[in-house]
């Protein structure tokens, strides 16, 4: 699975990959074994790991907003969540290794949900926000901007089966920025900000079980974030 938008287009970029499975009780006696399995996966350089009473966290350091790699551990779910993506390739392979790990040591799990949400700002060809703003607006049709109100912001939600979107102009410092990327090192410049959320839910006697269901979730996000880019790229 290749990278699937060109690396220069992306200002900030978060991972979340998430599975959803029936509780395994099995969990609670067993979170130490768990950590040290996953700890010596390596998947997490400088590993600062912690163990609740109901869950277990590994992340690549122990201060909030440091942290750009993070594995979540819980009685019915796993998640990993990355903002410093390598490549997409070995990102879906971590993720595996994860799934197949817990799902050796808990004894086979029952997936509900896979879910992959990709949350990212990204270059356009302005760098002023009011003119990514008028962009956005005369995409529209003019009966829904109210000339009495003017606009100062904008943010789409799409809603479609099995997933949704948000779309809208981002600028410098925006509140999306500041609240989904803490890290000191994050990119403020001006741009477009989506977030997707793609997902894949067990229904009856169906078995969302299995690494290809995994990757068909993970593939719908990555296809409806290189779209949005590829159409949002000139604003």
């Amino acid at each position: 699975m290749k990278n699937n938008i060109n690396s220069s287009l992306i200002l900030n970029r978060k991972i979340i990959i998430e599975i959803r499975f029936n509780p395994a009780p099995k969990f609670l006696d067993l979170k130490g074994t768990i950590l040290d399995k996953i700890n010596s996966l390596n998947i997490i350089k400088g590993a600062d790991w912690s163990i609740g009473d109901s869950a277990l966290k590994i992340s690549d350091s122990n201060k909030d907003e440091l942290i750009k790699n993070i594995v979540q551990v819980e009685i019915n779910r796993l998640s990993f969540i990355s903002s410093k993506v390598d490549s997409i390739e070995k990102l879906v392979s971590d993720f595996l290794k994860l799934y197949e790990t817990i799902n050796e040591l808990l004894g086979g799990l029952t997936v509900t949900r896979i879910g992959c949400r990709i949350q990212g700002t990204y270059k356009t060809k302005s760098n002023e926000f009011t003119k990514i703003l008028d962009n956005f607006k005369n995409a529209f049709p003019t009966q829904i901007f109210l000339e009495n109100f003017p606009t100062n912001d904008l943010r789409l939600q799409i809603v479609y089966q099995n997933g949704m979107y948000h779309i809208g102009p981002v600028q410098k410092d925006d509140p999306f920025l500041v609240k989904e990327f803490k890290n000191p090192d994050r990119n403020n410049s001006v741009g477009i900000a989506i977030d997707t959320d793609n997902y894949l839910l067990k229904s009856g006697t169906n078995d969302i079980n299995g690494n290809n269901k995994i990757k068909d979730v993970i593939t719908a996000s990555l296809a409806v974030e290189k779209s949005l880019v590829e159409n949002l790229k000139e604003f």
